[in-house]
């Protein structure tokens, strides 16, 4: 147990004087592929960067945030693999620390009543001093003892915030920062609860000649558009449902166990909603044109993968768009399954 608690202080060592020696921002990520890399766990993760450090490229924030996206993104590994197992380790070298403080203060009370009866009974000074030295012994490693359980408790509270802190990482890796809504990996794990043999529907919305309005008022102008359409997506949405922005003014609604039906007039309700919208730039104080949205609505079928079913949904939209745009479009029946 001692042994696998000093392999991992001396594995964190290593990564924080080789994050020092390359100047690497101590953060979370950056920590954790250099604990990978000299914890030899992952062969392909050592092999980039020792290639690169034999080229003699540097080790910056790009390289080091690729290898995190390449080998460690499922933070779910680092916490399994370093952090959890770093906590329990520590967990179980404080108990035994703790073990060890208690049968030491329980020594040095039985040695103080031995002293003390050996003083009333005014025997020979040499055995007096044996217990003194005892007493003093035990009670520097008691204290030692103590302060290093101080320090590992210190290691272990920074443990528990570092994978607090990973689950907060984690939870804004799968969310869009321009809307909140989720992104397509929130939307890939969400996805991963539904049961592909119950009723599913998806919508996939578009906003109808967008590149004019970045184009004609700015970008800024652009990304309040499009903060406002996801406002109106959530407002009409329940909670079982999982509304994503899919990239740039594309949005995926998929809807839990409800058919097309019901999902192309949940669609309606968006996309009037957004037409009603009214835009004004507040610098020129000039008002912006109607913001409309097209979108496609398809059901998932039997033997039908997710990619299929927004397949389906995005072929309707392109329907909505080439039938004059500001409409809702159902995927045909005989869509390709």
């Amino acid at each position: 147990m001692q042994g696998s608690f000093d392999q991992a202080m001396k594995v964190a060592e290593q990564a924080k004087e080789f994050m020092l020696l390359h100047l690497i921002a101590p953060i979370p990520s950056h920590y954790a592929v250099a604990y990978c890399y000299f914890s030899k766990e992952n062969l392909s993760l050592i092999k980039k960067i020792d290639g690169q450090l034999s080229s003699k490229k540097p080790l910056d924030a790009i390289f080091i945030d690729a290898l995190f996206s390449e080998f460690l993104s499922n933070s779910q590994n680092i916490e399994d693999n370093i952090f959890t197992p770093f906590g329990e380790t520590l967990n179980s070298t404080l108990a035994q620390l703790d073990n060890q403080v208690s049968s030491g203060q329980a020594v040095i009370s039985h040695l103080n009543k031995i002293e003390k009866t050996l003083g009333q009974l005014s025997v020979e000074k040499p055995l007096q001093n044996i217990t003194t030295f005892l007493l003093n012994a035990i009670g520097q490693s008691t204290a030692q003892h103590e302060s290093l359980s101080t320090e590992l408790y210190k290691a272990s509270e920074e443990v528990s915030q570092l994978k607090l802190k990973l689950e907060e990482s984690r939870q804004e890796a799968l969310i869009d920062t321009l809307t909140g809504l989720l992104n397509r990996r929130g939307c890939d794990k969400k996805l991963k609860a539904l049961s592909l043999d119950n009723i599913h529907s998806s919508l996939v919305i578009d906003i109808d000649h967008f590149k004019k309005v970045n184009d004609s008022f700015g970008h800024s102008v652009g990304d309040k558009v499009i903060q406002l359409v996801a406002k109106i997506i959530k407002e009409h949405v329940t909670p079982d449902d999982i509304p994503v922005r899919y990239g740039g003014e594309e949005f995926v609604v998929v809807l839990s166990n409800k058919s097309q039906k019901f999902a192309h007039t949940m669609a309606e309700k968006i996309r009037l909603a957004i037409a009603k919208l009214k835009l004004v730039q507040r610098q020129s104080n000039t008002q912006l044109p109607p913001i409309t949205v097209s979108i496609g609505v398809a059901e998932l079928h039997n033997n039908m993968t997710w990619a299929t079913l927004f397949n389906n949904a995005d072929q309707a939209l392109y329907q909505a768009k080439n039938s004059g745009r500001n409409r809702c479009v159902l995927a045909s029946a005989n869509t390709a399954a």
